[in-house]
């Protein structure tokens, strides 16, 4: 859907550092018996997870709107959980942290962190000790996707490859690879890592390992001489300074070029900057911008009124996607994009919409 409202993002910038210190000395004076059963580790952590409370917080604030907190108490829930804390844990970190608050912030900014803060906690009761797998048999491709996962999980590379190659010999597009056996197994990489069954060094083969496969189909791809139709229109696609996941938005700078695109794919933790010079130099007629965490939205944010107060790129259309923009429908709308995209396939389908070709 194209942009009709006028942008509603305003960024929201706690003082973190002393209000974590705050929360966490308060929350020492009430739960003195849990702390002095912590580890000096346990204690760094949890000045930490406070931390993660209020930036994820801000980001409910600053788009008045609580489901990037909701979903963080999700998270934070099972990962809690897997470090065998006590079950209030949680719940009375949150409580600490908005008495806090309550002293430290204007009353009606407060009334609002209050609301988010409570509707997090509302949630706890809720959520499952492990979330459901990504892997399912309602995807047509799950028996690849789980006999990819767990060579890789195996560390045995090849043999994830060799399962690929099979299925694209058999006739699976390059396309369905992507979104049915990519995109899950990295999704439930994330879930076995998040309920420790794998650790971040798995996680961090996995990932890598599936570059290596994208950039082997994308190889053959263009060796094969599969792509004759050239659109004349050019895409920049990248994530955002300090957002590093970025298999998603390769992923989307591929289906691109599939489709005839001219694409200049500039990865993770591009500063604004440099992706507005990248979007000038290449006279882009589209810009595809990724982010998988809610505290890069505001850096997003940022991109978004840098392209549109240049002159130079004040036309381009910008086509959002990633994680917190699929949580909360509208966030693209209040950050200023022209769209938001689900998957790879919708970002193309977009972005001929907003730039049609010129016969």
């Amino acid at each position: 859907m194209e942009q009709d409202t006028v942008p509603l993002y305003h960024p929201v910038s706690l003082d973190r550092e002393y209000l974590a210190a705050e929360a966490y000395r308060h929350y020492q004076e009430k739960h003195k018996k849990v702390i002095s059963n912590f580890s000096a580790r346990q204690k760094v952590s949890a000045l930490e997870d406070f931390k993660y409370h209020i930036t994820n917080l801000q980001e409910s604030l600053a788009i008045h709107n609580p489901s990037l907190f909701i979903d963080y108490i999700r998270w934070a829930q099972v990962i809690l959980m897997s470090r065998h804390l006590p079950m209030d844990y949680l719940p009375s970190t949150l409580a600490a942290l908005n008495e806090v608050l309550k002293k430290e912030l204007p009353s009606d900014f407060h009334a609002e962190s209050d609301s988010i803060i409570k509707k997090g906690i509302a949630v706890l009761k809720e959520v499952p000790r492990e979330p459901p797998s990504y892997i399912t048999g309602e995807n047509p491709r799950h028996a690849v996707a789980q006999s990819c996962l767990e060579a890789l999980v195996a560390a045995d590379r090849e043999k994830a490859w060799t399962i690929i190659e099979e299925a694209v010999a058999s006739g699976v597009p390059v396309q369905d690879i992507y979104l049915q056996v990519f995109q899950p197994v990295l999704r439930e990489t994330g879930r076995l890592w998040q309920i420790r069954r794998l650790s971040i060094a798995q996680e961090h083969y996995v990932t890598a390992s599936t570059l290596i496969f994208i950039s082997r189909l994308h190889q053959q791809i263009l060796s094969s001489g599969s792509i004759t139709r050239r659109r004349g229109k050019v895409l920049v696609a990248g994530c955002v300074s300090d957002e590093l996941h970025d298999v998603g938005i390769r992923m989307v700078a591929d289906f691109f070029e599939l489709d005839g695109w001219d694409t200049y794919f500039i990865g993770g933790n591009t500063p604004a900057q440099s992706m507005l010079e990248a979007v000038q130099d290449r006279n882009a007629d589209v810009v595809a911008v990724s982010s998988t965490m809610a505290s890069h939205i505001r850096v997003v944010h940022y991109l978004v009124r840098s392209l549109r107060a240049d002159p130079k790129t004040g036309k381009v259309k910008i086509i959002v996607g990633g994680y917190p923009f699929t949580l909360v429908p509208d966030l693209w709308k209040k950050i200023g994009a022209d769209a938001y995209a689900g998957n790879a396939g919708e970002a193309v389908a977009i972005a001929n919409r907003l730039s049609p070709e010129i016969l």
